[in-house]
């Protein structure tokens, strides 16, 4: 960006978001860190049942941290500064990247730029997907499923096309920072075009992400007090579109900013930080219900004194992979193909007078004297999981 230095300067020149920057990034790093590491102990160590949708959103977390950091590190290199009010010390190279002779490009900013594209791009894909990929485990209908896929398709497609876009913009993707108005990078007009292109369908991509449970829910016979908190943890993804939508008018200011060009910049790469954390903590929240169904059940419609003992846990109100026998006739064996995060909507009743979801298969054993071997391992399997929960 070409600034004229003799130019009256608009707004406050002392204006610095670094501030904001590294309070943001780092108060979401240590925040999303214990989401993340709750989340990986409730289902590798409680549940025993990780799988691809954690791996997902663990991938797409690091990513976003790196995207934060990224942008802490282009703070120190003018971003969040009044282009009047950067120093000379802020043109010095961050990755002894040369510019050419004479040239007035701010190299270590452009670098910035050019890895934020890239991580935010990949962050909130895997981010996205890791959310999709739990949907296909909470509903099995079929009509469901093909809605889940198609939302995958356009998720993997705004993802790729941004993730392209931002590596060949410039060929090579040296040039970005080097020269970026050379005729072998995008020109600013068309690079422009295309992120305000680009958030558009961001935004629609998100709003039908966070739309997709609303039809699940609407077939399950639950109290409305459970469909409640199960929207409610859902319904933190409007934050996530929001802040999609906060960034998005930030990205079209910067086509005709001026001298607060990194100001707004900086705004933007907030927003991104902002959106991209709101969506892990929405995606993660339905493995922490597991965790706040042990200490708080009553949250989604249950006592804990309607537990037994050996129910008190979260592993042993849902489904598990091992199928132990219970001896009680009065308790139900959930049978569905609900997968890693189901202990949000599948609670199984204890008594038969309880609301619940109707997702079940009642097995009723005959006790007898003879006791086979089958009987017995499935009762070690299942004494072995009470006392691991």
């Amino acid at each position: 960006m070409d600034v004229d230095q003799n130019a009256a300067p608009q707004g406050d020149i002392s204006e610095n978001r670094r501030a904001a920057i590294f309070g943001l990034g780092i108060g979401f790093i240590v925040f999303d860190s214990i989401v993340i590491a709750l989340r990986i102990y409730v289902r590798g160590f409680m549940l025993r049942a990780l799988g691809t949708d954690d791996i997902l959103m663990v991938i797409g977390t690091i990513l976003n941290f790196g995207l934060s950091i990224t942008i802490m590190i282009g703070s120190k290199y003018g971003i969040g500064k009044h282009a009047l009010a950067m120093k000379q010390s802020d043109t010095v190279p961050m990755l002894k990247v040369c510019n050419p002779p004479g040239s007035l490009i701010n190299s270590d900013h452009l670098q910035c730029i050019w890895a934020t594209r890239i991580l935010y791009t990949l962050a909130m894909g895997l981010v996205k997907m890791s959310l999709l990929w739990f949907y296909l485990r909470l509903d099995p209908r079929k009509y469901m499923r093909w809605a889940v896929f198609f939302v995958m398709f356009i998720n993997i497609g705004l993802s790729l096309a941004s993730f392209f876009g931002a590596l060949i913009g410039c060929r090579p993707a040296s040039l970005f920072w080097t020269n970026p108005t050379s005729s072998d990078c995008m020109s600013m007009e068309m690079s422009q075009r295309f992120y305000e292109v680009n958030g558009i369908l961001n935004i629609v991509t998100d709003i039908l992400i966070y739309l997709l449970p609303v039809p699940m829910l609407y077939g399950l016979q639950l109290n409305w007090r459970k469909k409640g908190a199960i929207l409610g943890i859902f319904g933190l993804g409007i934050l996530s579109i929001a802040a999609g939508c906060i960034r998005y008018d930030f990205v079209k200011k910067l086509a005709s900013a001026k001298e607060d060009y990194y100001l707004l910049l900086a705004d933007s790469l907030n927003w991104c930080t902002i959106e991209a954390f709101i969506a892990i903590f929405c995606g993660s929240a339905p493995s922490l219900s597991v965790l706040i169904k042990s200490y708080a059940p009553y949250i989604f419609g249950s006592s804990a004194s309607r537990y037994p003992s050996t129910a008190r846990s979260p592993g042993a109100s849902y489904v598990q992979r091992r199928n132990p026998l219970k001896s009680n006739r009065r308790r139900g064996l959930g049978d569905t193909t609900l997968g890693s995060q189901d202990a949000i909507v599948s609670v199984v009743n204890v008594d038969q007078d309880q609301n619940g979801i109707m997702m079940k298969t009642d097995i009723q054993t005959d006790v007898t004297s003879r006791k086979s071997g089958e009987d017995m391992t499935y009762k070690r399997e299942y004494y072995e999981f009470s006392r691991r929960a």
